[in-house]
């Protein structure tokens, strides 16, 4: 393996000088790590950048991150999203983590030149950038970020699951180097955005995440697009003038995991559900309800109808009650959702076989369950009339039932007791 990292070293020394070094626009020549406000370090294997910025972790976010919403994640740990009450780790334990990289999908060939690890530490939110001034120093990065994640319980990232893990995963493995930090739970608040407000922000990236829900913006963020061709600069000339946004980009992802997941913790604690918009709270509980966790789904369907706009948003919360209580075996609550659903939305066969089923098989009333189906047919005819074509395998189903709940009245009328 000593001869393949020998051979990586080479190839990247090999591509630094592919082109000679041009002059900066300025005349200067080749910047050092003061530039962007880092330090140098000099590890067993190699030399690195480190800039290190602090942070009171309330301050800068005002209203976005109240300071209560800090102390009980301190107090209590941050929850492991959506996963219940009990699965929390020591927020001060906790690495926010964030790449920046040669490329942007990955793969082999692809190294993280900018490493940004954020964590709650005396007080405070500390923010440390590792930068490869040379790539084939990469070992002595990876020393450091190798002992950090030994001493955490837990990671946190955006978008990690799929690209900042793995990728660092690879390099762990290329260096011959244990990347037991994929056994730490792992907190990726993208796959929580996704769940919880994709319905009403659409776009799930984590600038859009700042702008729409913490409600602060970036002045002048270099786009991630772009951040590659940075790097290269800097490898042939030396210098690139944009360096400096690179670690601010970088800065700004990591301080906004901390606020974010500070803030989504609070907002979508399972005994008290606080986010403001009704959609939200749906979109929480659906969830949950798809993680089984009744309790927590019920709570915030609660929450979210005494926060109810429209008709649309009570029938699709009651739609959603009755499918959480029916798993719960509580199956009159749900038939009473059911009706609820069946008030605020017509033609809806699905929904008359729910309260069909309900009649037929627990209340023993028959003659209710066929007045429902054949409401349901009715409805059908009517669109089919219209054109609407896509009714025949539930007209099917319906059909195959009314003919057994005409049975099943017929035999009950027989055996009725003469009077």
């Amino acid at each position: 393996m000593a001869g393949a990292a020998d051979e990586f070293r080479a190839k990247l020394e090999r591509y630094v000088r592919t082109a000679p070094p041009a002059a900066p626009p300025d005349g200067g020549g080749a910047i050092d790590a003061s530039a962007v406000g880092a330090e140098q370090k000099v590890g067993a294997h190699g030399r690195f950048w480190r800039r290190r910025t602090v942070y009171n972790p309330i301050e800068p976010w005002g209203a976005t991150l109240p300071e209560d919403d800090c102390t009980r994640a301190l107090a209590r740990g941050l929850r492991v999203p959506f996963a219940g009450t009990d699965a929390r780790v020591s927020l001060r334990r906790c690495l926010f983590v964030d790449c920046e990289t040669t490329g942007l999908s990955g793969g082999a060939g692809t190294i993280p030149f900018l490493t940004a690890v954020g964590q709650y530490r005396h007080g405070a939110f500390v923010v440390d950038q590792y930068f490869l001034p040379e790539p084939a120093d990469e070992l002595a990065v990876l020393d450091v970020l190798a002992e950090r994640f030994a001493r955490a319980e837990a990671l946190v990232t955006y978008n990690g699951s799929s690209f900042d893990l793995p990728l660092l995963e690879g390099r762990f493995h290329f260096w011959r180097l244990d990347p037991a930090f994929r056994s730490l739970p792992h907190h990726d608040l993208l796959w929580a955005t996704r769940a919880v407000f994709r319905r009403r922000i659409g776009d799930c990236s984590l600038g859009n995440v700042e702008e729409r829900l913490l409600r602060f913006a970036r002045v002048e963020d270099l786009p991630g697009a772009e951040i590659p061709e940075v790097y290269f600069r800097y490898l042939r000339e030396g210098q690139s003038p944009r360096l400096h946004a690179v670690f601010e980009h970088n800065r700004c992802d990591v301080v906004s995991l901390f606020v974010y997941a500070v803030w989504l913790d609070a907002r979508t604690d399972p005994e008290a559900s606080s986010l403001a918009d009704p959609d939200d709270l749906w979109s929480l509980a659906s969830y949950w309800h798809r993680r089984r966790l009744t309790a927590p789904a019920l709570g915030a369907l609660a929450v979210a109808e005494e926060r109810v706009l429209d008709r649309t948003q009570r029938v699709r919360i009651a739609e959603l009650r009755a499918c959480i209580l029916k798993r719960a075996q509580a199956f009159d609550e749900a038939h009473r959702e059911w009706e609820t659903v069946a008030r605020g939305v017509k033609g809806r066969p699905d929904v008359s076989e729910e309260l069909a089923k309900h009649l037929e098989h627990r209340r023993k009333d028959y003659a209710a369950a066929l007045r429902v189906v054949d409401d349901a047919l009715a409805g059908l005819r009517f669109r089919e009339m219209v054109g609407s074509g896509d009714g025949e395998e539930i007209r099917r189903g319906l059909l195959h039932r009314r003919a057994r709940l005409t049975r099943k009245l017929a035999n009950t009328q027989r055996s009725a007791p003469c009077r």
